[in-house]
């Protein structure tokens, strides 16, 4: 984890307690002691329990879980009852105090309710004992429930004692709480990483906000890790911050409404739909013009590979398909043709270049696009990524700061990066985790 810095004081009074934990008369020193046990232990969940992050509430963020419903449980639903199997397991990785595996049982007692036949299974899955055990409890105070409907606080939820309410037991029946660390998982390796899950892969897993706390280097490690925990036909949805193709890959990324989703299509299929998506592309492809040399990119004699058959389709809009598409120099050699032309495209060549692991470049590229647009959210917003990208989370909570200074005054420049679906959640979201913004501060995502 690469904690911020406002987490500072809190590891100190954490590494004081495991002194006291582990340090004896005559003893070793406690650090010596703590390095040779494992992270379940006593004295290491006194650290994690202090410095990990647990921001969270049901139905965080509405709107995002209203299109996930459309786009990912409603048809999974579906196709269990199409495939006769009438089985669905999901994993909520980085639970906390498991609002989230909670207001995925609401979601699917509503969409399946009383049919018979179905077995469903959801498993909140955490590094942090202390965060598993208040889960269990299943008592919270009243701002956890603040997006819940009044139909579902009055069916799962009763008084508590002042200003908390305690869930129904029916519904902490069907969520299951299990001790999990996803650095573990990304150094077994994909079938290590779906045995440390227990029971294998999911139908549907759900990691928001984890990836963002993990050291830049090492995020695309732990992204191919929650990959390996998706069954073929399954989903991963994710924050739309941590929304990078190529960590994802082989999963073909889906975007629908407010969500963002790596659907696992299978070996065959994935390379089946990249071959045809190739040949397509091979047909239509023209000489192209010399990109902008400061982008590092392609010699002016390479293909320009089209995203869509219709010669006329948006050159921005094909740019960002090749993107999700995991079609990444493609994406970043169309970029290229645009720069001078269209303001996110600089935005774009700046995430794809990230994507790329040529952060100079996505540096370039971000700069360039505060210097033309100093008054868009978007451009700051972009920056940051890049700037998490290198590990400078100080530089990263600056720019977010700016970017939600700029989304308050609603200036005209918000309308760059609207093309590209950036949207006021997203950076008011991003701003919230890296402690940027109060916790308690943002609205509903809108369009920039």
């Amino acid at each position: 984890m690469a904690l911020p810095d406002r987490f500072d004081r809190h590891l100190k009074p954490a590494l004081d307690r495991v002194r006291d934990l582990l340090e004896g008369p005559g003893g070793r020193p406690a650090w010596l002691e703590l390095e040779a046990q494992p992270w379940s232990a006593p004295a290491w969940q006194e650290v994690i329990k202090r410095v990990t992050v647990r921001e969270t509430s049901f139905f965080r963020q509405r709107t995002w879980w209203d299109s996930l419903i459309e786009a990912a449980l409603r048809p999974l639903v579906a196709a269990r009852r199409r495939d006769g199997s009438r089985r669905l397991r999901c994993l909520s990785v980085g639970c906390a105090s498991g609002e989230e595996p909670y207001s995925l049982a609401i979601i699917l007692e509503g969409l399946i309710g009383l049919e018979a036949g179905w077995t469903v299974e959801i498993v909140g899955l955490d590094l942090c004992a202390a965060a598993l055990e208040g889960a269990r409890a299943g008592v919270y105070d009243m701002r956890a429930i603040r997006e819940v409907s009044p139909e579902d606080r009055a069916r799962w939820f009763r008084p508590a004692g002042r200003a908390h309410v305690a869930l129904d037991a029916r519904l902490r029946g069907k969520v299951d709480f299990r001790l999990f660390n996803l650095a573990d998982a990304a150094a077994a390796g994909p079938e290590g990483a779906a045995a440390g899950a227990l029971a294998g892969p999911a139908d549907f897993v759900i990691c928001r906000n984890m990836l963002i706390h993990m050291e830049p280097s090492l995020q695309p490690a732990f992204a191919r890790a929650l990959c390996a925990l998706v069954r073929e036909g399954g989903m991963l949805a994710v924050s739309p911050v941590e929304a990078t193709a190529s960590w994802f890959a082989p999963l073909r990324l889906l975007t629908v409404g407010h969500a963002i989703l790596f659907v696992n299509e299978g070996r065959k299929a994935a390379t089946a739909a990249r071959t045809a998506f190739r040949s397509a592309a091979a047909e239509s492809a023209t000489a192209a013009p010399r990109a902008h040399p400061s982008e590092g990119a392609e010699p002016a004699a390479a293909p320009r590979r089209k995203a869509a058959a219709h010669e006329d389709a948006d050159p921005l809009q094909r740019a960002r398909l090749l993107a999700d598409l995991g079609l990444l120099q493609e994406a970043r050699h169309l970029c290229g043709q645009m720069l001078a032309t269209r303001p996110e495209a600089r935005l774009l060549m700046a995430l794809v270049c990230q994507a790329l692991a040529d952060i100079p470049a996505a540096e370039a590229a971000a700069r360039h696009s505060l210097a033309a647009a100093p008054g868009a959210a978007a451009a700051h917003y972009v920056d940051a990524i890049v700037q998490l990208r290198k590990g400078e989370t100080e530089r990263a909570r600056r720019a977010l700061g700016e970017a939600v200074r700029l989304l308050d005054m609603d200036a005209g420049g918000n309308l760059v990066g609207r093309q590209l679906g950036i949207e006021a959640g997203h950076i008011r979201q991003a701003a919230r985790r890296l402690g940027a913004l109060p916790a308690e501060g943002g609205g509903r995502a809108r369009p920039v």
